[in-house]
């Protein structure tokens, strides 16, 4: 269970996010919803623990999250393989290679297997990005912003993997300006305005 208790954080003398407490079971999937600039982000980045926080606490009660940002954390010049090597040794996780298939060709990354990252489409290093999370281990997924930049298809099997991850009581946690589309597959919405949130 994921517990979080009067989180505040400002930037400079603006209050951004004001005293916020909410708990999000395991087996969730959350869309964290508001404008552009109204603290969807830094929310996400504080929960993270990658942002300082001027004050609250955020408790995970022993569960393990990862964070990916709307860029993708990538070594461009590395194909598919030897990026995710990379980042599995920095959490000092292995590869699953029949993991690692299944989501290859799920994704449609085959045909780019051996092409440098820093030559993908940027809704082919969305696909990445959420081909990197599937390879690693994790019970909370905080993603910034999962569907820009993919086409219809590409739409629907991120939808059809985030369902899959449900029913393996993964949560995931993720802002969008497309919350027309996902709606009926998330458990809750959460609006941040003003600083504070509303449950939608």
């Amino acid at each position: 269970m994921l517990q979080i208790t009067n989180l505040s954080k400002s930037f400079s003398d603006t209050k951004v996010l004001d005293d916020i407490s909410h708990t999000v079971d395991l087996g969730k999937l959350v869309a964290l919803l508001g404008k552009n600039g109204s603290g969807k982000t830094t929310f996400l980045k504080c929960i993270s623990n990658i942002m300082n926080i001027d004050s609250g606490n955020i408790n995970y009660n022993g569960s393990d999250f990862l964070f990916l940002n709307d860029k993708a954390n990538i070594f461009s010049d590395l194909t598919i393989l030897n990026n995710l090597k990379c980042i599995l040794r920095s959490y000092n996780q292995n590869l699953n290679i029949n993991i690692y298939n299944q989501y290859l060709h799920l994704l449609g990354l085959k045909d780019l297997e051996n092409l440098p990252l820093k030559y993908f489409s940027r809704g082919n290093l969305q696909r990445n990005k959420l081909f990197i999370a599937l390879n690693l281990s994790w019970d909370y997924l905080l993603v910034d912003e999962p569907f820009t930049n993919l086409d219809d298809n590409a739409q629907a099997v991120f939808k059809d993997i985030f369902i899959d991850l449900k029913s393996k009581n993964k949560t995931i946690i993720f802002s969008t300006h497309n919350f027309n589309y996902i709606s009926d597959i998330c458990d809750e919405s959460i609006k941040i305005k003003e600083g504070g949130i509303l449950l939608c």
